[in-house]
Protein backbone atom coordinates (compact mmCIF):
# COMPACT_ATOMS: atom_id res chain seq x y z
CA UNK A 1 0.00 0.00 0.00
CA UNK A 2 1.29 3.43 -0.92
CA UNK A 3 0.91 6.40 1.40
CA UNK A 4 -0.72 9.19 -0.55
CA UNK A 5 -2.06 11.43 2.26
CA UNK A 6 -0.29 11.98 5.61
CA UNK A 7 -2.48 13.49 8.36
CA UNK A 8 -2.03 14.56 11.95
CA UNK A 9 -3.16 11.61 14.12
CA UNK A 10 -4.77 14.11 16.53
CA UNK A 11 -4.83 14.17 20.31
CA UNK A 12 -4.00 16.53 23.19
CA UNK A 13 -0.29 15.77 23.29
CA UNK A 14 2.25 18.42 22.41
CA UNK A 15 3.95 16.05 19.96
CA UNK A 16 2.25 13.46 17.75
CA UNK A 17 3.96 11.12 15.34
CA UNK A 18 3.08 9.09 12.26
CA UNK A 19 5.65 6.29 12.37
CA UNK A 20 6.61 3.60 9.86
CA UNK A 21 5.61 5.48 6.73
CA UNK A 22 8.14 3.44 4.75
CA UNK A 23 7.75 -0.20 5.72
CA UNK A 24 6.93 -3.49 4.12
CA UNK A 25 3.25 -2.57 4.22
CA UNK A 26 3.38 1.04 3.03
CA UNK A 27 5.65 3.55 1.30
CA UNK A 28 5.69 7.28 0.73
CA UNK A 29 5.83 7.91 -3.02
CA UNK A 30 6.17 10.88 -5.25
CA UNK A 31 3.14 13.15 -5.13
CA UNK A 32 1.96 12.28 -1.62
CA UNK A 33 0.13 15.00 0.31
CA UNK A 34 1.08 16.24 3.81
CA UNK A 35 -1.76 17.97 5.66
CA UNK A 36 -0.73 20.18 8.60
CA UNK A 37 -3.63 21.54 10.73
CA UNK A 38 -3.69 25.12 12.11
CA UNK A 39 -1.45 25.83 15.09
CA UNK A 40 0.79 22.88 14.19
CA UNK A 41 4.28 22.48 12.74
CA UNK A 42 5.35 19.28 10.97
CA UNK A 43 8.80 17.76 10.47
CA UNK A 44 9.72 14.77 8.34
CA UNK A 45 12.48 12.60 9.80
CA UNK A 46 14.27 10.37 7.30
CA UNK A 47 16.75 8.04 9.00
CA UNK A 48 17.10 10.53 11.87
CA UNK A 49 17.62 13.56 9.63
CA UNK A 50 15.01 16.29 10.12
CA UNK A 51 13.54 18.19 7.20
CA UNK A 52 12.71 21.91 7.33
CA UNK A 53 9.51 22.82 9.17
CA UNK A 54 6.20 22.51 7.35
CA UNK A 55 3.68 25.12 8.51
CA UNK A 56 -0.10 24.76 8.54
CA UNK A 57 -1.58 23.89 5.10
CA UNK A 58 -1.36 21.34 2.30
CA UNK A 59 2.07 20.23 1.12
CA UNK A 60 3.02 17.95 -1.76
CA UNK A 61 5.87 15.53 -1.15
CA UNK A 62 8.20 14.87 -4.07
CA UNK A 63 10.25 11.78 -3.40
CA UNK A 64 11.60 11.21 -6.89
CA UNK A 65 10.75 7.52 -6.60
CA UNK A 66 8.28 5.87 -9.00
CA UNK A 67 5.82 3.40 -7.37
CA UNK A 68 7.12 0.59 -9.61
CA UNK A 69 10.66 1.01 -8.29
CA UNK A 70 9.38 1.17 -4.71
CA UNK A 71 7.56 -2.13 -5.25
CA UNK A 72 10.63 -3.68 -6.88
CA UNK A 73 12.87 -2.50 -4.03
CA UNK A 74 10.55 -4.05 -1.42
CA UNK A 75 10.62 -7.34 -3.33
CA UNK A 76 14.40 -7.37 -3.58
CA UNK A 77 14.76 -6.59 0.14
CA UNK A 78 12.17 -9.20 1.17
CA UNK A 79 9.72 -6.58 2.38
CA UNK A 80 12.26 -4.37 4.17
CA UNK A 81 12.51 -0.98 2.41
CA UNK A 82 15.82 -0.14 4.16
CA UNK A 83 14.65 3.34 5.09
CA UNK A 84 12.90 4.85 8.12
CA UNK A 85 10.49 7.74 7.60
CA UNK A 86 8.37 9.37 10.32
CA UNK A 87 6.41 12.61 10.44
CA UNK A 88 6.21 14.59 13.71
CA UNK A 89 3.41 17.10 14.40
CA UNK A 90 4.10 19.70 17.12
CA UNK A 91 1.72 22.24 18.66
CA UNK A 92 3.71 25.25 19.95
CA UNK A 93 0.59 27.10 21.09
CA UNK A 94 -0.60 24.27 23.33
CA UNK A 95 0.46 23.88 26.99
CA UNK A 96 0.93 20.62 28.83
CA UNK A 97 0.27 20.25 32.58
CA UNK A 98 1.84 17.26 34.33
CA UNK A 99 2.55 16.12 37.88
CA UNK A 100 6.06 14.85 38.22
CA UNK A 101 7.90 12.85 40.86
CA UNK A 102 11.61 13.53 40.95
CA UNK A 103 12.72 10.29 42.58
CA UNK A 104 15.66 10.35 45.01
CA UNK A 105 18.15 13.14 44.56
CA UNK A 106 21.06 14.14 46.87
CA UNK A 107 21.37 17.42 48.74
CA UNK A 108 23.69 18.87 51.37
CA UNK A 109 22.16 19.48 54.80
CA UNK A 110 22.96 22.99 56.01
CA UNK A 111 23.91 22.66 59.69
CA UNK A 112 25.99 19.46 59.80
CA UNK A 113 26.99 19.42 56.09
CA UNK A 114 25.54 15.91 55.82
CA UNK A 115 24.76 14.48 52.38
CA UNK A 116 21.16 13.26 52.41
CA UNK A 117 18.53 12.09 49.93
CA UNK A 118 15.09 13.54 49.31
CA UNK A 119 12.10 12.96 47.06
CA UNK A 120 9.98 15.79 45.68
CA UNK A 121 6.61 16.02 43.97
CA UNK A 122 5.87 18.97 41.71
CA UNK A 123 3.42 20.17 39.09
CA UNK A 124 4.46 22.15 36.06
CA UNK A 125 3.01 23.51 32.86
CA UNK A 126 5.24 23.81 29.81
CA UNK A 127 4.96 24.36 26.10
CA UNK A 128 7.19 24.04 23.05
CA UNK A 129 9.24 27.15 22.45
CA UNK A 130 11.54 25.92 19.67
CA UNK A 131 10.04 22.90 17.82
CA UNK A 132 13.18 22.07 15.87
CA UNK A 133 15.40 22.12 18.97
CA UNK A 134 12.92 19.90 20.82
CA UNK A 135 12.99 17.30 18.04
CA UNK A 136 16.76 17.45 17.80
CA UNK A 137 17.01 16.61 21.51
CA UNK A 138 14.12 14.16 21.42
CA UNK A 139 14.86 12.26 18.24
CA UNK A 140 18.61 12.59 18.18
CA UNK A 141 20.27 10.18 15.79
CA UNK A 142 17.78 7.35 16.06
CA UNK A 143 17.75 4.73 13.34
CA UNK A 144 14.58 2.85 14.24
CA UNK A 145 10.89 3.65 14.36
CA UNK A 146 9.71 6.10 17.00
CA UNK A 147 6.35 5.00 18.42
CA UNK A 148 3.75 7.38 19.95
CA UNK A 149 4.15 5.64 23.33
CA UNK A 150 7.74 6.88 23.51
CA UNK A 151 6.92 10.58 23.29
CA UNK A 152 5.51 11.34 26.75
CA UNK A 153 8.21 9.44 28.71
CA UNK A 154 10.90 11.18 26.66
CA UNK A 155 9.39 14.60 27.35
CA UNK A 156 9.20 13.86 31.08
CA UNK A 157 12.86 12.84 31.13
CA UNK A 158 13.84 16.08 29.40
CA UNK A 159 11.90 18.08 31.99
CA UNK A 160 13.05 16.01 34.97
CA UNK A 161 16.77 16.75 34.73
CA UNK A 162 16.58 20.57 35.24
CA UNK A 163 13.98 20.11 38.00
CA UNK A 164 16.22 17.75 40.00
CA UNK A 165 19.23 20.04 39.63
CA UNK A 166 17.31 23.15 40.68
CA UNK A 167 15.69 21.54 43.73
CA UNK A 168 18.95 19.97 44.87
CA UNK A 169 20.57 23.41 44.87
CA UNK A 170 17.62 25.17 46.46
CA UNK A 171 16.72 23.04 49.47
CA UNK A 172 20.23 23.16 50.91
CA UNK A 173 19.49 26.73 52.05
CA UNK A 174 16.66 25.52 54.34
CA UNK A 175 16.43 23.38 57.43
CA UNK A 176 15.07 19.89 56.87
CA UNK A 177 12.23 20.52 59.32
CA UNK A 178 11.18 23.62 57.33
CA UNK A 179 10.94 21.98 53.90
CA UNK A 180 7.19 21.50 53.77
CA UNK A 181 6.55 24.86 55.45
CA UNK A 182 8.27 26.86 52.70
CA UNK A 183 7.32 24.99 49.54
CA UNK A 184 6.10 28.15 47.80
CA UNK A 185 9.32 30.05 48.49
CA UNK A 186 11.49 27.16 47.34
CA UNK A 187 9.39 26.63 44.22
CA UNK A 188 9.56 30.29 43.24
CA UNK A 189 13.31 30.40 43.83
CA UNK A 190 13.86 27.27 41.68
CA UNK A 191 11.74 28.50 38.75
CA UNK A 192 14.45 30.58 37.10
CA UNK A 193 16.99 27.76 37.14
CA UNK A 194 14.41 25.30 35.76
CA UNK A 195 13.37 27.75 33.05
CA UNK A 196 16.95 28.25 31.86
CA UNK A 197 17.56 24.49 31.89
CA UNK A 198 14.44 23.73 29.83
CA UNK A 199 15.23 26.47 27.31
CA UNK A 200 18.30 24.48 26.26
CA UNK A 201 15.92 21.75 25.09
CA UNK A 202 13.57 24.17 23.33
CA UNK A 203 10.90 23.85 26.05
CA UNK A 204 9.27 26.89 27.63
CA UNK A 205 8.27 26.74 31.29
CA UNK A 206 4.87 28.36 31.90
CA UNK A 207 4.30 27.50 35.56
CA UNK A 208 6.03 25.52 38.29
CA UNK A 209 4.70 24.50 41.69
CA UNK A 210 6.49 22.47 44.34
CA UNK A 211 3.92 20.22 46.02
CA UNK A 212 5.85 18.23 48.64
CA UNK A 213 9.32 17.17 49.75
CA UNK A 214 9.85 13.88 51.55
CA UNK A 215 13.04 12.76 53.29
CA UNK A 216 13.18 8.97 53.92
CA UNK A 217 13.08 7.74 57.51
CA UNK A 218 16.56 6.23 57.30
CA UNK A 219 18.00 9.61 56.34
CA UNK A 220 16.11 11.35 59.16
CA UNK A 221 17.45 8.86 61.70
CA UNK A 222 21.00 9.78 60.69
CA UNK A 223 20.20 13.45 61.22
CA UNK A 224 18.48 12.80 64.57
CA UNK A 225 21.57 10.98 65.88
CA UNK A 226 23.82 13.91 64.97
CA UNK A 227 21.42 16.38 66.58
CA UNK A 228 21.28 14.30 69.78
CA UNK A 229 25.06 14.08 70.00
CA UNK A 230 25.33 17.82 69.41
CA UNK A 231 22.72 18.57 72.08
CA UNK A 232 24.39 16.27 74.65
CA UNK A 233 27.80 17.81 74.03
CA UNK A 234 26.40 21.33 74.30
CA UNK A 235 24.60 20.53 77.56
CA UNK A 236 27.77 19.08 79.08
CA UNK A 237 29.77 22.09 78.00
CA UNK A 238 27.21 24.52 79.42
CA UNK A 239 27.12 22.64 82.72
CA UNK A 240 30.90 22.63 83.07
CA UNK A 241 31.05 26.33 82.20
CA UNK A 242 28.41 27.10 84.82
CA UNK A 243 30.37 25.21 87.47
CA UNK A 244 33.58 27.07 86.63
CA UNK A 245 31.84 30.42 86.69
CA UNK A 246 30.40 29.63 90.11
CA UNK A 247 33.83 28.65 91.44
CA UNK A 248 35.68 31.59 89.98
CA UNK A 249 32.80 34.05 90.42
CA UNK A 250 32.73 34.83 86.71
CA UNK A 251 36.44 35.76 86.50
CA UNK A 252 37.70 32.85 84.40
CA UNK A 253 40.19 34.99 82.50
CA UNK A 254 42.20 35.62 85.70
CA UNK A 255 43.15 31.96 86.24
CA UNK A 256 46.79 30.88 86.12
CA UNK A 257 47.97 27.92 84.07
CA UNK A 258 48.21 25.58 87.08
CA UNK A 259 44.74 26.60 88.20
CA UNK A 260 43.39 25.84 84.73
CA UNK A 261 44.98 22.37 84.85
CA UNK A 262 43.76 21.42 88.31
CA UNK A 263 40.55 23.45 88.47
CA UNK A 264 41.44 24.41 92.07
CA UNK A 265 41.90 28.09 92.96
CA UNK A 266 45.06 28.90 94.90
CA UNK A 267 44.24 32.48 95.92
CA UNK A 268 41.01 32.00 97.83
CA UNK A 269 38.60 32.72 94.97
CA UNK A 270 36.46 29.75 95.94
CA UNK A 271 35.98 30.85 99.54
CA UNK A 272 32.45 31.61 100.55
CA UNK A 273 31.17 35.11 101.12
CA UNK A 274 31.08 34.65 104.88
CA UNK A 275 34.63 33.30 105.11
CA UNK A 276 36.93 36.34 104.84
CA UNK A 277 40.06 34.71 106.23
CA UNK A 278 42.82 33.50 104.00
CA UNK A 279 42.80 29.99 105.46
CA UNK A 280 40.67 28.64 102.63
CA UNK A 281 43.16 29.87 100.06
CA UNK A 282 46.07 28.24 101.91
CA UNK A 283 44.31 24.91 102.20
CA UNK A 284 43.34 25.05 98.52
CA UNK A 285 46.93 25.87 97.60
CA UNK A 286 48.27 22.94 99.60
CA UNK A 287 45.73 20.63 98.07
CA UNK A 288 46.65 21.89 94.61
CA UNK A 289 50.36 21.19 95.20
CA UNK A 290 49.54 17.74 96.53
CA UNK A 291 47.53 16.93 93.41
CA UNK A 292 50.27 18.23 91.14
CA UNK A 293 52.86 16.15 93.00
CA UNK A 294 50.66 13.06 92.73
CA UNK A 295 50.43 13.58 88.99
CA UNK A 296 54.19 13.95 88.68
CA UNK A 297 55.21 11.02 90.91
CA UNK A 298 54.63 8.24 88.32
CA UNK A 299 57.04 9.90 85.91
CA UNK A 300 59.62 10.60 88.66
CA UNK A 301 59.53 7.13 90.20
CA UNK A 302 62.23 5.54 88.05
CA UNK A 303 64.76 8.43 88.27
CA UNK A 304 64.31 8.57 92.07
CA UNK A 305 64.93 4.82 92.39
CA UNK A 306 68.12 5.05 90.35
CA UNK A 307 69.36 7.97 92.46
CA UNK A 308 68.59 6.08 95.66
CA UNK A 309 70.59 3.07 94.48
CA UNK A 310 73.58 5.26 93.67
CA UNK A 311 73.34 6.87 97.13
CA UNK A 312 73.75 10.41 95.87
CA UNK A 313 70.13 11.48 96.41
CA UNK A 314 71.05 13.53 99.52
CA UNK A 315 74.71 14.18 98.74
CA UNK A 316 76.08 10.93 100.24
CA UNK A 317 78.88 8.83 98.80
CA UNK A 318 78.05 5.73 96.84
CA UNK A 319 78.84 2.46 98.64
CA UNK A 320 81.79 0.26 97.60
CA UNK A 321 80.93 -2.51 95.18
CA UNK A 322 82.43 -5.17 97.48
CA UNK A 323 80.32 -3.97 100.43
CA UNK A 324 77.27 -3.94 98.23
CA UNK A 325 77.99 -7.51 97.16
CA UNK A 326 78.55 -8.72 100.76
CA UNK A 327 75.40 -7.12 102.11
CA UNK A 328 73.16 -8.23 99.36
CA UNK A 329 74.61 -11.76 98.98
CA UNK A 330 74.19 -14.15 96.08
CA UNK A 331 71.40 -16.68 95.84
CA UNK A 332 72.40 -20.38 96.06
CA UNK A 333 72.69 -22.23 92.77
CA UNK A 334 69.80 -24.37 91.65
CA UNK A 335 70.37 -28.12 92.21
CA UNK A 336 71.13 -30.19 89.09
CA UNK A 337 69.02 -32.99 87.73
CA UNK A 338 71.83 -35.61 88.04
CA UNK A 339 74.04 -36.97 90.82
CA UNK A 340 77.41 -38.74 90.42
CA UNK A 341 77.86 -42.43 91.28
CA UNK A 342 80.88 -42.86 93.64
CA UNK A 343 81.59 -46.29 92.17
CA UNK A 344 81.59 -45.82 88.39
CA UNK A 345 81.56 -42.01 88.35
CA UNK A 346 78.51 -42.05 86.08
CA UNK A 347 75.59 -39.59 86.01
CA UNK A 348 72.46 -40.90 87.71
CA UNK A 349 69.07 -39.19 88.02
CA UNK A 350 68.50 -37.77 91.48
CA UNK A 351 65.25 -39.63 91.82
CA UNK A 352 66.94 -43.07 91.42
CA UNK A 353 68.31 -45.02 94.42
CA UNK A 354 70.40 -47.54 92.41
CA UNK A 355 72.98 -46.79 89.70
CA UNK A 356 71.78 -48.39 86.44
CA UNK A 357 75.40 -48.95 85.29
CA UNK A 358 77.19 -50.63 88.19
CA UNK A 359 74.33 -51.36 90.57
CA UNK A 360 75.64 -49.20 93.38
CA UNK A 361 72.95 -48.48 95.96
CA UNK A 362 72.89 -44.96 97.33
CA UNK A 363 72.61 -44.66 101.13
CA UNK A 364 69.56 -42.37 101.05
CA UNK A 365 66.73 -41.53 98.55
CA UNK A 366 68.30 -38.25 97.53
CA UNK A 367 71.54 -38.63 99.26
CA UNK A 368 75.01 -38.70 97.87
CA UNK A 369 76.51 -36.85 94.98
Amino acid sequence: MYQSIIRDPGGDELIRVQPELCSSASSVVNGSILLVPPGTVAFVAVNGQLSPAYGPGRHTIFTGVHPFFVRLRNILKHGDPGISVSVFFLSPQRSCLIRLGTGEFPFRERRFQLTMKALASCGLAFSIGDPQKVLQKLVGSYRSDFSPEDLQPCLEQLVLTPVREALSQQIRAWEVADFNSHLTQMGNAAQERIRSGLSEYGIQLDRFELLAIHVPDAEMQRLYRLEQEHADGKNRTDLELDHLQRIWKGKLEQRTFSEMLTGIPSRGQASSAGNTSGGGGGEASALMHTMLLAQMLPSLGKPLAEMAQRGDLFGGTPPHPAENASTQGTPPPMPGRYKRCPSCRGNVLRSQDVCPVCGYRFPGRNGGG
